[in-house]
Formats: C-alpha cells, sequence, structure tokens
C-alpha cells in the first residue's frame, strides 16, 4: 500500500468517525437554556405560532372590506331575435302600417369598469372588532402554550435535579458503608472486632448497591424525559446544571409567600373563557348589524358597440360612465337575525357562568397551592437542620466505634438516619420549587 492509499483511508475513516463524535459531545444545560430550546423545537408551540399569523391575516382581510373594490366586465351576445319597440296604431301610417319596429344589431360588444366604495356598512366594522378578537384569542392561546410548556419543563427540570442528587446521596451512603468495611476488615485483621461486625458491614454495603443501581437508572430515565421535551436525540450525552438547593434559594429571593400575588386575571383559563365571551358577543353584533341599512358609492365606465358584422375595424364605439350612492335597507329576513342573535346571547351568559364557577376554583386551588409552598418551605428549613445534626451523629458514631465505646449498630442506624435526613430536605426543596411551578402556571406567569 503506497502513502497515497494510506492517505486516503486515513481519510475516509477521519470522516467517518467524525459524525459519531459530534453526536456524542456532551449538551450542558441550564434552566434557561433549556426552556429557550424547548420553546424553539415544541410542535405545539410552532403550530400557535402560525395560527397567530393566519388571524393578523384575517383581520387584514376584514380591514380591505372598506377599501375600494374595482371590476373589470366583458360581453359578447349575438341576438338571435332583436329586441322591438312598439307603436300606437294611430302611429302606424308613419311607420308604413308597422306597429312594431325592431331595434339593435345581430352582434353586441361591451366593456367597462365598475368601482365601489362602502361609505357606511355596520357589518364590515362588527366583522373586523369580531376579527381582531378571534386574533386576540389566537395570541392568548400562544401564550397558554408558551406557560404550559415551561411548567412541564420546570417540573421535568425539578425531577431531573432531585433523581440526581437522590443518587448522589444514596452513592455518598454507599461509599460511607464501603469506608466502613475496609476499617472493620483492617480491624478485624488485628483482631479489634469480631467476625460477626465483619459479616454485617458486608451486608450493610451489598444491600445499598441495588439502591445505586435503582437511583441511576431513575436519573437516566428522568434525562430521557428531558430530552424529549427538549427535542435532543436519545444517544446525545446531557449534563444539567444547578441544584435543588441553589435553586430554590434563587426562587426565594425574589418570591414573598406571603405577598404572593392571588389575582387570577392572567390565568391563561380564565383568560379565554373572558375572549370567547366576547368574540360571542361580537359576532351577536355583527348579526345586528346585517339588518341596519348601508351606502355604497358606485360609479361605472362602459365601452360598447353593435353591429350586423364582424369588421371590427369599421365598428363605431362609444362609452357611457354614470356615478351615485346605492342605499341598501334589510327589511325583513324571516326573524332569522333575531334569534341568531339570541342564541349567541344565550352562549355569551353560559360562558359567563362557567368563568366564574372557573374563577373560584382556581382561587381555592391556589390558596391549596401557596399553602404546600409555605409547608415546604417550614419542612425545609427544619430538614436542613435536622442534616446538620444527623451528619454530626454519625461522625460521633464512628469515633465511638473505633475508639471501642460504640457498636456497629450504631453506626449503621446513624447512617441510616443522615441519608433520610438528605432525603428530607431534597424533597422539601423539591416540592418548593414544584409548587412555584405550579403557582406561576395559575396565575400566567410565563
Amino acid at each position: 500500500m503506497n502513502i497515497l492509499t494510506r492517505l486516503i483511508a486515513v481519510t475516509l475513516i477521519f470522516l467517518a468517525v467524525l459524525p459519531l463524535k459530534a453526536q456524542s459531545d456532551t449538551l450542558y444545560l441550564t434552566r434557561e437554556s433549556a426552556l429557550e430550546m424547548a420553546l424553539e423545537n415544541n410542535p405545539s408551540i410552532a403550530i400557535a405560532r402560525l395560527e397567530k399569523a393566519r388571524l393578523e391575516a384575517r383581520v387584514n382581510e376584514a380591514r380591505g372590506n372598506l377599501l375600494p373594490s374595482l371590476n373589470a366586465t366583458g360581453s359578447y351576445t349575438r341576438n338571435l331575435k332583436k329586441q322591438v319597440i312598439f307603436f300606437p296604431e294611430e302611429m302606424a301610417p308613419l311607420f308604413g302600417g308597422v306597429t312594431a319596429l325592431e331595434v339593435g344589431s345581430d352582434n353586441s360588444f361591451m366593456g367597462g369598469l365598475q368601482l365601489a366604495l362602502p361609505l357606511y356598512n355596520p357589518a364590515i366594522y362588527a366583522g373586523i372588532d369580531a376579527a381582531r378578537t378571534e386574533q386576540k384569542i389566537a395570541e392568548e392561546n400562544y401564550r397558554a402554550q408558551t406557560i404550559e410548556l415551561t411548567y412541564i419543563l420546570q417540573r421535568a427540570w425539578n425531577d431531573a435535579l432531585l433523581a440526581r442528587e437522590s443518587y448522589e446521596v444514596i452513592r455518598f451512603s454507599f461509599e460511607n458503608a464501603r469506608e466502613n468495611l475496609e476499617n472493620i476488615r483492617k480491624m478485624h485483621a488485628q483482631g479489634l472486632v469480631a467476625e460477626y461486625d465483619l459479616i454485617r458491614a458486608e451486608v450493610q454495603t451489598e444491600n445499598l448497591r441495588p439502591d445505586v443501581l435503582q437511583a441511576a437508572n431513575a436519573f437516566d430515565l428522568s434525562l430521557s424525559f428531558l430530552k424529549t421535551l427538549l427535542g435532543v436525540e436519545e444517544i446525545i450525552p446531557v449534563t444539567i446544571e444547578g441544584d435543588l438547593l441553589e435553586s430554590s434559594e434563587e426562587m426565594l429571593r425574589n418570591f414573598n409567600i406571603t405577598e404572593a400575588e392571588r389575582a387570577l386575571h392572567s390565568n391563561p383559563d380564565y383568560v379565554n373563557l373572558g375572549l370567547q365571551r366576547d368574540l360571542i358577543l361580537k359576532q351577536a353584533k355583527s348579526v345586528k348589524a346585517t339588518s341596519l341599512p348601508s351606502i355604497t358609492a358606485v360609479s361605472n365606465y362602459m365601452y360598447l358597440t353593435e353591429a350586423n358584422n364582424f369588421r371590427f375595424g369599421d365598428y363605431n364605439w362609444v362609452n357611457t360612465a354614470s356615478a351615485g350612492l346605492q342605499l341598501s335597507i334589510p327589511i325583513f329576513r324571516g326573524l332569522t337575525n333575531r334569534n341568531q342573535v339570541k342564541q349567541l346571547e344565550i352562549g355569551a351568559k353560559q360562558i359567563q357562568l362557567q368563568r366564574e364557577y372557573l374563577r373560584n376554583n382556581l382561587s381555592i386551588e391556589l390558596s391549596s397551592i401557596l399553602k404546600s409552598m409555605d409547608v415546604a418551605l417550614e419542612k425545609a428549613v427544619h430538614a436542613r437542620r435536622n442534616v446538620e445534626l444527623a451528619q454530626r451523629g454519625y461522625d460521633i458514631s464512628r469515633l465511638r466505634y473505633e475508639s471501642g465505646q460504640g457498636t456497629l449498630l450504631e453506626v449503621n442506624d446513624s447512617d441510616v438516619s443522615m441519608t433520610r435526613a438528605r432525603f428530607n430536605l431534597l424533597m422539601a426543596k423539591h416540592e418548593l420549587l414544584q409548587a412555584k411551578a405550579q403557582y406561576d402556571r395559575f396565575i400566567g406567569q410565563n
């Protein structure tokens, strides 16, 4: 194999491995970057964004009805039987005894322009108003989709942090057990402890190994769900930055539970029902407007001729022009408008009742969320103090055992207590963050 062949082979191998290396690069994520990525890649957000653009075009379409309309027309007519004009019988002698006279030619050509401009048309204004409300509904739906995705991502992010830190607590306990086991082996070899303590330490260590594997698997599953929300391929490794303690402290710096906003004027469901009610009322107004008079300015320009042949160069073309106002007054439509308006107004009342019922339920649920945050905060305060005490107790039990004043049972009990205290602290912080995410969702904060 010559040098050129080797260079080509090395280049091909490099190009084949390069995409795999690019795919395996670790993706480092913060909470903010994860949210930004989710909003960019989520299909529901993209659909809601397109719906906003569609209804913006709908408003422009409704406004276009106020602009002038210009139409070009043209026609050709072959008069198989020409029109006639009738004369009184006493005038027949003047026309050679004929009482009916044919008029026109065999061929008739006509072309023209018609210009119309609405001067007063309540139905058009009502239609524009309804279209604007539809646009507001689309914007609110987009905001609601964004809030919902933010809520789901925040919960998934908090779950991933909890799974990772739970794994670290279990692994820390497992490392403590292994360290104790090594110390006991050395002490047993020197004849300082009984074989029973050695066996018990080995059993204690191996009992923790399945918990470590299970915690690692739970963390992997939480990352997989997070990747799904972000639109990241499963094979790409992801590292999430931050922790529950830091996140909860940052949240508490900018939030006061006792002074939390209890108004629901920005709640997506509540706002959407209000807009739906407004839309129905404006649709009723639009139906009423069709019963009102309308005035349109109309102008026509015609270019026409008639002939008995097709010698176009000999035709005598004439033009006419006219301008005027067209008044349209609806008089009777079989009570259809009245019943349509009645249906729409009843529908608006139904939505209003639903909105009031929703507001009451949301107020109760919001109070429950704030109470959950208050309880989680109190649990976190006590749990942090308990972790410090449990750590101190564990250190004392180890010193007592190594000095021969304590038992292995005391060491194991203190290790279990320390692990449980750390778990309780993690769960309290996790509950606090989850309740805050739910609070943001309920008050409509993105």
